[in-house]
This record gives C-alpha cells, structure tokens and sequence, in this order.
C-alpha cells in the first residue's frame, strides 16, 4: 500500500504508515452497509475505492484536470493519474461536514481517511494503544442528498383498531412517532407471525 503525501497542489501520494482502522457505516440511497476505513494521517487527501463507490451508487464526479497520484517512493501509482471524486456528507460524532473524496483503486481497502479529515475534525487519538476517543464516533458517510437520520427521543407507540374498507375489514397501525400511517387487511395481518 502506498502512503499520500503531497508535494505541491496537484501531486497526490499514497502510503500505509502512521495508520489505523476504525469502524465507519455508509449510508447510500440503495444501500445501508457497515466498512472499515483506514485512518491515514500520511495520505494528503480522502480515498474510496471506485469499485466500492460504484457498487453503493455514490454520486461519482469527473475531475475538471486529472490529478498524478504518487506512492510514498514517489513512482507512480499503478492505476495512474486521478479521474474521480465524490462529495460526500460526513458526520463525525456530533460534527456533520461535505468531504471530498477522491476515487481509485485502494487495494483491499475500501474508505482511507486522510490529512483532511484530520484538519476537520481534530481526533483525540492515541496511536500507540491504537484509539480513538469516543466522542469522534459514530462514523458516517453518505450522498450529500440522503436525508439525516435522526432517532426519536421517545419511545414509539403503536394503537391497533379495526376500520371498516368496504367488504373486508382493515386492521389500521397509527404510528404515534413520527406520525405514519400503516393500513393492512385482515388476510395480511393474519400472516404476521404471533410472538408469545
């Protein structure tokens, strides 16, 4: 694996030195996954594997000029200049910021956490121990138009009443929090399986 360290503005380089794991979870508009990123505090720029990114339908953009992405021995990187990026939503914590992330082939990495999200969000890490402290968890990362998950702060509350529908009566759930709406028929409600 190689190191990212950058030598001017346009020079990218990659290397897997001064680096750890942590847990992260991407949220896309078809899928909801679990990941580990590699935080890299060497690499000069956030990665993601193009593969990786395709594969959750992240919105991938074109770079206006391609980017030379180096190896920490300075040869170049075997798939060559950088083509890619996605402008991703990330939520460290309780921190929410826009993150760029370039897009290439990372191995048999998927997410590399980079200089800027070092910058951003200032980790209290100890590398030795290898930790980081609690409150720059959970780890998000989704499109920057998935909506935010909030959780509720109390608890849910489910009514069930019969509501006639014209021959067939219906079985209505009213969801106290947040207010929805779920309407089945008898046939339907009789496949639930009973919990005792």
């Amino acid at each position: 694996m190689a190191w990212i360290r950058s030598s001017d503005r346009t020079n990218v380089f990659i290397t897997a030195r001064k680096s750890m794991t942590i847990r992260t979870y991407v949220h896309s508009s078809h899928k909801r996954v679990e990941s580990s990123a590699l935080l890299n505090c060497g690499a000069t720029e956030n990665f993601m594997s193009m593969d990786y990114a395709k594969w959750l339908k992240l919105p991938i953009k074109r770079l206006a000029a391609p980017r030379p992405l180096f190896n920490v021995d300075r040869t170049t990187n075997r798939k060559g200049d950088l083509l890619f990026y996605s402008d991703l939503k990330m939520k460290t914590g309780s921190v929410t910021k826009i993150m760029r992330f370039f897009l290439t082939d990372l191995g048999h990495h998927r997410i590399i956490l980079g200089y800027p999200w070092f910058v951003a969000n200032q980790p209290r890490i100890d590398w030795a121990k290898g930790w980081i402290d609690a409150s720059h968890l959970p780890v998000i990362i989704s499109s920057p138009e998935f909506p935010t998950i909030r959780l509720p702060s109390k608890p849910v509350v489910l009514t069930l009443r019969q509501t006639p529908f014209q021959d067939e009566p219906l079985l209505a759930v009213q969801v106290a929090y947040p207010t929805k709406r779920l309407t089945l028929t008898q046939a339907e409600w009789n496949t639930i399986p009973q919990h005792y």
